[in-house]
């Protein structure tokens, strides 16, 4: 299934009023003529699929980034940004065919993607057809470095494991540490940043990655026991996350083995019961962590616009769109080389703090947290941060020199 969305972005603070409180009714026949074009933006996503509810949250971020980024105005330099965000079914053909109808319809911006294996199909298709290429927020470390026209918007795996180093350290030498994720560019990306970061600590590391397609945990469960870890990783993504949680329960895993792993998005916080209160958590975002204008910016937009609060990735769906902004001023919508230029090197303060796109692999920089959840009055659960990590302090190796 797929859908073709397009959409204006309209300013928060003027969403609910009428279209001419918006446009004006004064010489606008003439201010059309004058006016610079649209840019076009296009984003291959993921609106169905085990990933969908992290597009949701994406996709809102992007929104009320757009409107932080041109102040409310939806407009850089003149130019109106009109996205158009097509649902790729997380399949890499039809990402890919989607990609290309872009590239032949004339857009000079594409972004997108949760799965990490779609992003580095696309990315050899931004170098080829010299279009820039934002991913957002697919984590495998492949996308870093892949070539001059591909950057990433949010963190990437390697950034995770060095935030979880730490737990690992102070667990003592010796250990036996599992790895369990899926099998595809997301999990192997984990178990080779892992198997290096917690393997030079002096542990043993071993891994188990899971088909994408397993809906029955019970087979993988029983694994995990056999192998009798110390420590369990657990980098798992996607709606797959709750029944995966239930049988390693039932096996006893959550008591034998002490766990650690990402905090995903707000529904999964009590997927783990009691046990998950015991956990030591990386985390990429939480709306709790950071204490900034721009994330307060954020909190507000998700409270007005969507009675929410944002969630793990809103916060790199505004960086997206930070620099999908960043791009159009530097390149005027249309200049790629340009807008590589602009991008490269560029820090910015971003709803998790301040951020830097490294130039010479377009490494995104940024803060991560070590957090633990907490049971409230009310019996839901909440994450309080024990740690915020540096940028400097995860920053993954240079991996190309592009130049700039």
């Amino acid at each position: 299934m797929r859908t073709n969305i397009r959409f204006i972005v309209v300013p928060l603070a003027l969403a609910t009023m009428g279209l001419g409180a918006t446009l004006g009714t004064a010489s606008v026949s003439s201010a059309a003529k004058k006016a610079p074009a649209p840019v076009k933006v296009g984003i291959v996503t993921e609106k169905t699929g085990i990933f969908s509810a992290y597009t949701t949250e994406w996709l809102q971020g992007v929104n009320i980034g757009l409107s932080y980024a041109t102040k409310g105005s939806g407009k850089v330099d003149g130019h109106r940004i009109v996205l158009n965000t097509v649902d790729d079914g997380d399949n890499p053909t039809t990402a890919a065919t989607d990609f290309k109808s872009f590239v032949g319809a004339g857009y000079k911006i594409i972004g997108g993607t949760v799965d990490s294996s779609i992003a580095t199909e696309l990315a050899p298709l931004a170098a080829q057809n010299k279009t820039l290429y934002i991913s957002g927020p697919a984590a495998a470390d492949q996308v870093t470095g892949v070539n001059r026209y591909t950057f990433r918007s949010g963190r990437q795996t390697y950034q995770d494991v060095q935030t979880a180093a730490s737990y690992i350290k102070a667990l003592g030498t010796g250990k036996t540490v599992l790895v369990l994720g899926q099998d595809f560019a997301f999990g192997q990306s984990y178990v080779t940043d892992a198997t290096q970061a917690f393997g030079s600590l002096g542990d043993t590391v071993k891994s188990l990655l899971v088909p994408l397609t397993t809906t029955d945990f019970t087979p993988t469960a029983l694994q995990v026991q056999a192998l009798h870890p110390d420590i369990v990783f657990l980098a798992w993504a996607g709606s797959t996350g709750a029944p995966l949680a239930q049988a390693l329960d039932q096996q006893g895993i959550f008591t034998s083995s002490k766990v650690i792993t990402g905090l995903a998005n707000t529904a999964t916080y009590q997927f783990y019961g009691a046990a998950g209160l015991k956990f030591n958590y990386l985390s990429l975002y939480n709306w709790q962590s950071p204490h900034n204008a721009v994330n307060t910016y954020l909190i507000k937009g998700m409270l007005s616009k969507y009675h929410q609060y944002p969630d793990l990735f809103t916060a790199d769906g505004f960086v997206w769109a930070q620099m999908v902004v960043r791009a159009i001023q530097t390149g005027q919508g249309t200049n790629v080389t340009k807008m590589i230029k602009g991008l490269e090197g560029w820090t910015f303060q971003a709803p998790k703090g301040m951020q830097t796109v490294r130039a010479s692999d377009h490494a995104m920089l940024q803060p991560m947290f070590q957090v633990q959840l907490v049971s409230t009055v009310t019996g839901n659960y909440q994450p309080v941060t024990l740690a915020t990590l540096s940028s400097a302090a995860t920053a993954p190796p240079v991996v190309a020199h592009f130049g700039s």
